[in-house]
């Protein structure tokens, strides 16, 4: 039940007292055996209202984003395919759309929503599908000038090193993050080891169930530990997407700042244990663990605004 040493690809021997999977498919734990889910679970499991009524292996969809720049004074023109790629988005009839964020300095990023669906993503495996995100986002581009020629006056500049992949296996950890907690916010919330706070909307980007009410939040909701604490191991700590959430949970969940407040509380959990003398992540008292957190400005509570809420109910009406 516990993880003494890690051997690594090249060799190299880790020995620790605590270990973080921060991998993001949570590499570790599944090598040691722990239990994980891919795909879409069923309603009945977790009775949540947003989750189809048969299990299926969807996963949220797979971005690659790029960055655009001016060309210059009056320049303007529609910039040719790379060779082999065919004009339009061939490959995105179902999901045609885009956010178009502009920095400081006028460029603007673009995030097409999404460039290929997550389980293409896990079936080509990463390199392969990188290599395909890279032409879908070129013909976007060309899409993109051609449908708005105000983009006409600029080019690609960069595009990102490494692929958004919204979703993979998540283990089955001793508290499963479910859309009832996501439903019940903050306020309502029975939870005591509670180490997060999320607003994000249930959004699955291309793995969609179909139902008209996900989306907005009423308000934030909290993360407990356990998310975070596999079934078998006891000094592991999974800070990744793949925690312990439903399909559905993970679909909100998933944002870079929450993994960021997930790997704060896993580290703070790791340097407590060690310094009270515990052998389990389990073992530190909730209670030190939350206050080590707030004095390092975590936020973990949140005001109510009714105001707000009513507002978001009527939407959802």
């Amino acid at each position: 039940g516990r993880v003494r040493s890690v051997t690594l690809d090249d060799g190299a021997t880790l020995e620790a007292r605590f270990f973080i999977d921060a991998t993001a498919d949570v590499h570790l734990a599944r090598h040691l055996g722990c239990p994980t889910h891919l795909g879409q679970e069923p309603r009945s499991l977790y009775q949540e209202p947003s989750a189809p009524r048969e299990p299926n292996d969807r996963l949220n969809g797979t971005t690659l984003i790029y960055r655009v720049s001016r060309r210059g004074k009056d320049a303007s023109r529609i910039d040719p395919l790379p060779e082999g790629i065919s004009a339009g988005c061939w490959w995105a009839e179902a999901f045609p759309h885009a956010a178009c964020t502009q920095y400081p300095n006028g460029d603007f990023n673009i995030n097409a929503l999404p460039v290929m669906a997550g389980r293409e993503t896990a079936t080509l495996g990463y390199a392969q599908a990188y290599a395909e995100c890279q032409r879908r986002i070129f013909a976007h581009w060309h899409h993109l000038q051609t449908v708005f020629p105000e983009y006409q006056a600029y080019h690609v500049t960069w595009v990102a090193p490494g692929l958004g992949v919204r979703e993979g296996p998540r283990i089955q950890g001793r508290y499963v993050l479910t859309e009832h907690d996501l439903i019940a916010g903050v306020q309502a919330q029975r939870h005591d080891d509670m180490i997060a706070i999320a607003d994000h909307a249930r959004d699955t980007h291309g793995a969609d169930t179909g139902r008209a009410g996900t989306g907005e939040l009423l308000q934030p909701y909290g993360v407990p530990f356990r998310c975070l604490l596999p079934l078998r191991i006891d000094n592991l700590a999974v800070a990744c997407r793949g925690a312990s959430f439903s399909s559905v949970a993970a679909s909100s969940c998933r944002l870079s700042r929450t993994m960021m407040q997930l790997g704060q509380a896993a580290g703070t959990a790791a340097a407590l244990a060690v310094q009270q003398g515990r052998h389990r992540y389990e073992d530190v008292p909730a209670v030190s663990l939350r206050a080590s957190l707030m004095t390092q400005r975590v936020e973990l509570t949140w005001p109510r605004d009714p105001e707000l809420e009513a507002y978001l109910r009527n939407e959802d009406e």
